[in-house]
């Protein structure tokens, strides 16, 4: 209820306990408890953490067995308030055993959907396999990890969609200047409906309410993982079948025309041969066959489904885990426009990454990918015109989503209320989280701290925070923070270990490139040289520790880049080059998955 003024509070009422309701309650107060007291027996609190006593978010757990009887029980709590809304929430907490089962449920439920989806979209086996694999490790995070657990800037994303779930309409323009308040809105309208459909069963229970909240980004998650496998099959495919590249694609489509009866029949051969061998061959048969036939995507694919930073975002509440959704599936659909040239495929690409731009502003990077790609094609075909008219509708799409992205921000600087359009006046900084901003801190690489300290501290000197390629390639392999399982920490230095020398690995393969390589995964390419001079751009204007969260979706670059190195060298006769880089891929994915199991376990 509204709170009149501050002071002291006396609630009482009736706590009425079912025959299968859990006696371990979780009460939440606001805005500080003093005492409880229940059918006139005093509950001594004295041992809850003043600050538990004084959440009003997560509250805290009490076992009240030896205090509550079957029906009606008298409850009397006394109370502190300061202001504005106040009261007590209280529910039933289900037990260690229930929560457990009440997982497992979850886990079966979405692995059946996953399983669904993969079937219902024609999956090939690797990606229906690192699907899936890549759910249940996530699932296995998620039910360790609370929403307040490596978290960024929860309140403030939870206030915005909490001013949606009562006002629905967009907030004024003067709100951008705080908060989450300054981020486009469409993921804070799809937290908000989340949000409201939860409370029709816990009304007030936030740690309920934030769980599910936790759900929606992991389905975002699970959209980026299944993007990003599609584009890494997908820029294989051309190394599988050269016939496939840009330069033949013309002449390929005549061909396909003459020979197409052929191909027909000889397809219907194949799928009776294929279902034959299925029916004679198990699952685990046609997955060992498929790896054999096909390695380097399962490698490859293992190394971006299971990459350590993916997982732990992948339950953080934010506008982050939806962009990365958006935001590889329009860059998806941009490598096929920019392969087989279909206006569909381009409509696709603006309509979804004009999402991405309206879920956060880093989505606006595909707008560069897209132009650049346009322009190219434009300029080899000569077809000005056609490649114009084509282009009216993405713009106009895009850029709409731009003036709603960028408008508050814009009109708030020309009032003089804001600095910069995209980056808050770092005069509102604290000191402790600036940095060094000469080109030392750009040019050097601490490879002794990167390896032997685990984790990085966007406070700490001592952990490589100063060096630009330090902090963000640490934050790219475990985020800011720190994770006290002994497994954990060791896997981590074996993973950074490795990660060097994979980094190290992928420059190799670049020299021996050639110019249809770079044809080839110029989206790819692209997206990630633009998501770096992004990143770059923000840490140099804004000399502050700029984690690797805002360009997660690179590391589709990376991968892609780093499986075309071991093909290179597989067509350069270095057979033993290209079996030490799926070694090493192997390894830091097991690593990867170690250090994952190491939270789990802790």
């Amino acid at each position: 209820m509204q709170s009149n003024e501050s002071g002291i509070y006396r609630l009482t009422g009736t706590l009425t306990l079912g025959a299968y309701t859990s006696t371990l309650l979780r009460i939440i107060p606001d805005d500080e408890i003093y005492s409880l007291m229940i059918n006139q027996r005093p509950v001594d609190i004295s041992m809850i953490p003043l600050h538990e006593r004084r959440d009003y978010s997560k509250g805290f757990t009490y076992e009240l067995k030896d205090f509550l009887q079957p029906g009606d029980n008298q409850i009397e709590i006394h109370y502190m308030d300061q202001g504005g809304l106040m009261g007590i929430v209280i529910s039933a907490e289900t037990s260690a055993k229930i929560t457990l089962i009440a997982y497992a449920l979850f886990a079966a439920i979405a692995l059946i959907l996953a399983i669904k989806i993969a079937t219902v979209c024609k999956l090939t086996t690797p990606i229906k396999v690192l699907f899936i694999g890549a759910l249940l490790i996530r699932l296995a995070y998620f039910s360790v990890t609370p929403a307040d657990v490596r978290e960024h800037d929860l309140g403030d994303h939870i206030g915005f969609t909490e001013y949606l779930t009562q006002h629905w309409a967009p907030p004024p323009v003067d709100y951008a200047v705080g908060g989450a308040f300054f981020h486009p809105p469409l993921y804070y309208y799809t937290g908000a409906i989340v949000y409201k459909a939860t409370q029709l069963f816990e009304p007030n229970n936030k740690v309920t309410i934030y769980r599910i909240q936790q759900v929606l980004v992991l389905i975002y998650s699970m959209g980026f993982v299944l993007f990003g496998l599609l584009i890494l099959s997908e820029l294989l495919n051309l190394y599988r079948k050269p016939q496939d590249s840009l330069d033949t694609h013309v002449q390929e489509v005549q061909e396909v025309q003459e020979v197409q009866e052929v191909q027909e029949v000889q397809e219907v051969q194949e799928v009776q041969e294929v279902q034959e061998v299925q029916e004679k061959a198990g699952f685990l048969s046609r997955v060992y066959q498929s790896f054999i036939n096909d390695k380097l995507l399962w490698v490859i694919g293992a190394l971006f489904a299971f990459w350590p930073v993916a997982i732990i975002h992948s339950v953080r509440i934010g506008n982050d885990p939806l962009l990365y959704c958006l935001y590889a599936a329009s860059l998806y659909y941009i490598i096929r426009w920019y392969r087989h040239d279909k206006k569909r495929d381009l409509m696709i690409a603006s309509i979804v990454g004009a999402a991405a731009i309206v879920t956060k502003a880093n989505g606006e990077i595909l707008i560069a990918v897209l132009g650049v790609i346009g322009l190219y094609k434009m300029i080899k075909s000569q077809q000005w015109a056609m490649y114009a008219k084509m282009a009216i509708l993405p713009c106009i799409i895009m850029f709409t989503a731009v003036g709603i992205t960028v408008g508050p921000a814009l009109i708030l600087k020309l009032e003089g209320k804001r600095d910069k359009l995209y980056i808050d006046n770092i005069d509102g900084l604290s000191h402790a989280n600036l940095v060094g901003n000469t080109a030392a801190n750009y040019f050097w690489f601490d490879a002794k701290i990167f390896i032997t300290e685990p984790f990085t501290d966007p406070y700490d000197d001592r952990m490589g925070r100063q060096f630009f390629w330090n902090y963000l390639g640490k934050t790219g392999l475990f985020g800011e923070f720190k994770y006290p399982a002994p497994l954990s920490i060791n896997t981590a230095v074996a993973s950074s270990f490795l990660a060097v020398l994979m980094f190290i690995y992928m420059l190799a393969g670049i020299y021996y490139m050639l110019k249809e390589d770079f044809k080839r995964m110029a989206p790819v390419l692209l997206s990630g040289f633009f998501l770096w001079a992004g990143v770059t751009y923000m840490r140099m204007t804004f000399p502050a520790n700029i984690d690797f969260r805002y360009i997660v979706p690179i590391l589709i670059t990376f991968c892609a880049l780093y499986a075309i190195s071991i093909i290179k060298f597989q067509q350069s006769g270095a057979t033993r080059m290209a079996n030490i880089g799926l070694a090493m891929s192997a390894l830091f994915t097991f690593s990867g998955i170690l250090f994952i199991a190491g939270v789990v376990a802790y």
